[in-house]
């Protein structure tokens, strides 16, 4: 079957609220926003400011990942296939694929006549050194594999210029979409492939095919890319060819969200990532917001069975039916822009059931479940008891998005209500991972991508992250099946058997659709944000008509 398919100086940053307007306008294969005024057409030139949460000390690009790094790593990293806006996929520094019906094995097509940044040839060699760090890591050199491979990755190898054979020792049906599911698996130069982890770490010697390069970087401070002027392969989706319009973008770490707002309403910047939702009605004429859906997970709470009192299903189900998941999105998110959750999945995922009824907000049933477990008790500060034991859980909000924390604050007190204690636990970055891993934190949030169903494989199968510590025999057969279907329709119908299961026995409790948001000043012209909720300032440009408006 085969398928074509320097340092800088540091602003100096006010703090104030933004206003903003809505703007999320979906096109074919990229949602663009901020498209060209009438008769002013894309300029050359100029730079512009891009404030995001946090940028970190270390670029090892299996050890990277998270939301903020990935908007920076797309300018500079690019992958064989990619999601464009409408989930399609697509590919780019592959041309097309064959595989087997055993889905063991299969050959890539590389796209000719692109270098590397550093000067290096893309070709069949330099693929298949990158799959190969990919899918088998370097312990010598400390150098992880990529979480996005089947543990059955055996090899890649050259079998002409342009084409290499991949290898699988059992078969997983979903291999070649793993190919584009995340920045983590961009293809890099094989003088970087080849270094050790501390040049593969340095931002400074990444060398990628993308229209950007770095031109310097200060450790968890900034970034500064320039524009790649040899560039010559964008993808499908995008609006020119040739190198980007911009000369140069900026972009810093401003960790506290009115700061970030307060810059861009004041000019001193063009584009911040994160806007708060309560901010979002109150963006003024002359900004956007821009706040596409894409291919990912709901936000929500994944229960560790292994935990205290979450053995017991009718406290899992009292937990879910015990959040008022209407109440958060009113008193959190204003705009209009986000809705509630019906499943797993965001409902732009093919395949995502409607499972709104099974894990409604039902106060009664609640209690009434909380009850029939044996928590009738209550202790001086009103929270339900069994044994001596005061039914509460710790949670710690995520440190990759800036939303987590009010709706655990709400989540508290609507389970407050039932009786429940829910303890929120701050920490920084660098220990978030290693915390919230522990069997015995009862929640941890859920806000990825998900290009494919099958990443909920990923997520929760006993052999992957295993995110419910203790998923049981049934669910991992369930996901096998998903994993292993050969064609779409196989892996849709099969995620939904996995959708029904996790929210009927209550492992996982959705609340809301998960969204990435920007708020972009209007004379940045251009942007593009694909399916996979990544920003792309490769056809962006400066209108300086808007700026003398």
């Amino acid at each position: 079957m085969t398928h074509e398919l320097a340092r800088r100086r540091f602003l100096g940053l006010s703090a104030a609220f933004v206003g903003a307007g809505f703007l999320a306008a979906c096109g074919d294969g990229t949602t663009t926003v901020a498209s060209s005024r009438a008769g002013s057409s894309p300029v050359v030139g100029g730079e512009i400011t891009y404030l995001n949460e946090k940028l970190i000390d270390g670029y090892q690009q299996q050890s990277t990942g998270s939301w903020h790094v990935a908007q920076v790593w797309n300018q500079v990293v690019e992958r064989l296939f990619y999601y464009d806006a409408d989930g399609k996929f697509v590919p780019h520094l592959a041309t097309g694929f064959t595989q087997n019906d055993d889905r063991t094995e299969f050959t890539l097509a590389i796209r000719p006549g692109v270098t590397f940044s550093n000067g290096e040839r893309l070709d069949a060699s330099a693929v298949a050194a990158n799959l190969n760090l990919l899918g088998r890591g370097d312990k010598e050199r400390g150098v992880p594999r990529s979480a996005y491979f089947p543990t059955s990755y055996d090899e890649a190898v050259a079998v002409g210029d342009y084409d290499v054979a991949v290898r699988l020792k059992e078969p997983f049906g979903d291999f070649i979409q793993k190919l584009g599911a995340w920045t983590t698996v961009g293809i890099l130069a094989p003088a970087t492939i080849e270094a050790g982890l501390t040049d593969q770490s340095d931002l400074s010697k990444i060398h990628g095919t993308g229209p950007f390069v770095v031109e310097s970087w200060l450790p968890s401070k900034e970034v500064v890319l320039r524009r790649r002027e040899d560039y010559a392969w964008p993808r499908a989706d995008t609006a020119h060819t040739g190198p980007a319009y911009l000369e140069r973008v900026t972009v810093q770490q401003v960790i506290e969200p009115s700061l970030r707002a307060g810059s861009l309403r004041s000019g001193q910047v063009d584009i911040i990532h994160y806007v708060q939702p309560a901010e979002e009605p109150f963006l003024s004429d002359g900004f956007s917001l821009i706040a596409p859906t894409f291919f990912g997970s709901v936000w929500g709470l994944q229960l560790r069975l292994t935990a205290a009192h979450l053995d017991d299903v009718r406290v899992r189900k009292a937990l879910t039916h015990g959040i008022d998941r209407a109440d958060i999105i009113e008193t959190n998110y204003p705009s209009g822009a986000w809705t509630e959750a019906k499943s797993t999945l965001n409902a732009i995922v093919p395949g995502t059931l409607d499972l709104r009824e099974r894990f409604a907000y039902d106060r009664d049933l609640a209690n009434s479940l909380l009850d029939d477990a044996g928590y009738t008790e209550r202790d001086d500060d009103g929270y339900r008891v069994k044994d001596g034991e005061q039914l509460s859980f710790l949670v710690y909000p995520s440190v990759y998005i800036t939303t987590s924390e009010a709706d655990l604050q709400l989540i508290a007190q609507q389970w407050r209500r039932i009786g429940v204690r829910l303890e929120i636990k701050g920490t920084d970055f660098s220990n978030y991972n290693t915390v919230t891993a522990q069997k015995s934190v009862p929640l941890y949030e859920n806000h990825w991508l998900a290009g494919s169903q099958t990443e909920m494989w990923r997520w929760w199968h006993s052999t992957q992250a295993n995110q419910f510590k203790e998923p049981g025999a049934e669910l991992d057969a369930l996901l096998d099946t998903l994993a292993q279907g050969k064609s779409d329709a196989e892996r849709i119908a099969a995620s939904k058997d996995v959708q029904e299961y996790v929210i009927d026995n209550a492992y996982y409790i959705p609340v809301h659709e998960f969204r990435q948001t920007w708020g972009a000043a209007d004379r940045l012209r251009g942007l593009g944000v694909d399916g996979l909720g990544l920003i792309s300032f490769y056809d962006a440009w400066l209108d300086d008509a808007e700026t003398k408006q």
